[in-house]
């Protein structure tokens, strides 16, 4: 197909239109119910979810968190994952940003997780920016050996 017109240069008429976009996506995101806070362009925490066959794995990605910004509760078969990320120490005011990527604020995440799980003997570490949870299957959520007889 031939281009009958192309804008001059780099410039995109849409562009303005995007920032808008993205702006009400920022704004409208932290109230709509089941949606997750996004810190710094995405859903946050990044997660991933492990299904093996004895347990259930959640990783998530919290660099600079502790373990006092850190709130997690499991409900059935949905894990909620809720904290704080602060803003760095020593942020001066007088100082403007030229860039801005790294957000900060408060965030909650959840996740539905795969099979039922045993609430009582959830384990969570913190190692090195990664939150790591494991979940144990009940014994409803195992595989069976059936014999054939």
């Amino acid at each position: 197909m031939t281009r009958l017109f192309r804008w001059p240069g780099d410039w995109d008429p849409f562009g303005p239109l995007r920032h808008v976009q993205r702006e009400m996506d920022r704004l409208l995101g932290r109230g709509l119910p089941g949606e997750s806070r996004r810190i710094g362009g995405g859903p946050y925490p990044p997660v991933n979810v492990l299904n093996g066959p004895d347990d259930v794995v959640v990783q998530c990605e919290v660099p600079g968190l502790g373990r006092e910004d850190l709130d997690l509760s499991i409900t059935g078969e949905t894990l909620v994952l809720k904290g704080t990320k602060r803003p760095p120490v020593g942020e001066d005011e007088k100082v403007r940003f030229h860039r801005r990527e790294r957000g900060y604020g408060d965030f909650n995440r959840t996740v539905v997780l795969p099979d039922k799980v045993e609430a009582d003997t959830v384990e969570a570490k913190l190692e090195a920016g990664i939150l790591t949870i494991r979940l144990p299957k009940s014994d409803a959520a195992r595989p069976k050996q059936i014999t054939v007889q």
